[in-house]
């Protein structure tokens, strides 16, 4: 079992340190995607990552240290964190950041009819232009900006985004949603596989512990 017993407890250790690594990136995501989402799941994207490294953390010190009152209760932690994974799953509208970034290409739009340059960083983000085409500009009676072409060169009309910021923030959020779904269904077989190797180490320290008593 010594043998074995290594081999969980280095794999162990990696996969805490991988874990640490995707916590740090969903707090990044969270903070930098803070404007292009509610607050309420930015908020709530950072804290999921502040507790995957803090966990991590706690279940690295634990398999080092080979403590299995710490690994049962890192074992409790990642249950929980697996929980609150699959609630967050079930009561989340899976289109909030599609109707979240639609909205706010309408609002930039508004403001755009009153000031000029509102829908420059919506534009050059999605390479789009106007709220549904170049001719939403035309209307208004103003020449597309720089924003709404190539490296912001529009001398060139081949430059010129012809598709507009509603219909490509639409597509482009449509495919996100399908990478998120396969990523929380990652995260979740991820939780399960530290979960399987942590309660399996868990249980052999304890034996050990029960037998050194005697």
């Amino acid at each position: 079992m010594g043998c074995a017993t290594g081999t969980l407890k280095v794999t162990l250790c990696i996969l805490n340190i991988l874990s640490t690594i995707l916590g740090i990136y969903v707090i990044l995501f969270g903070a930098l995607g803070w404007g292009a989402m509610p607050q309420i799941y930015a908020i709530g994207i950072i804290a999921l990552g502040l507790v995957l490294v803090l966990i991590s953390f706690f279940g690295c010190f634990g398999t080092l240290r080979e403590s299995p009152r710490i690994l049962w209760t890192y074992i409790v932690f990642l249950l929980i964190l697996l929980i609150l994974v699959v609630v967050f799953m079930l009561i989340s509208k899976p289109d909030v950041f599609k109707k979240y970034a639609l909205e706010g290409v309408e609002y930039h739009w508004k403001k755009e009819l009153k000031k000029s340059g509102a829908m420059d960083t919506i534009q050059t983000t999605y390479s789009c232009c106007g709220r549904n085409s170049p001719e939403d500009y035309i209307t208004i009676q103003r020449l597309p900006p720089a924003s709404c072409c190539v490296d912001h060169n529009c001398i060139n009309p081949l430059n010129l985004y012809i598709t507009g910021c509603l219909a490509k923030v639409e597509n482009s959020f449509s495919d996100e949603e399908i990478i998120m779904k396969y990523n929380e269904w990652g995260l979740i077989g991820f939780d399960i596989i530290i979960l399987v190797i942590a309660t399996v180490l868990a249980i052999h320290y304890t034996n050990r512990r029960r037998r050194y008593s005697y």
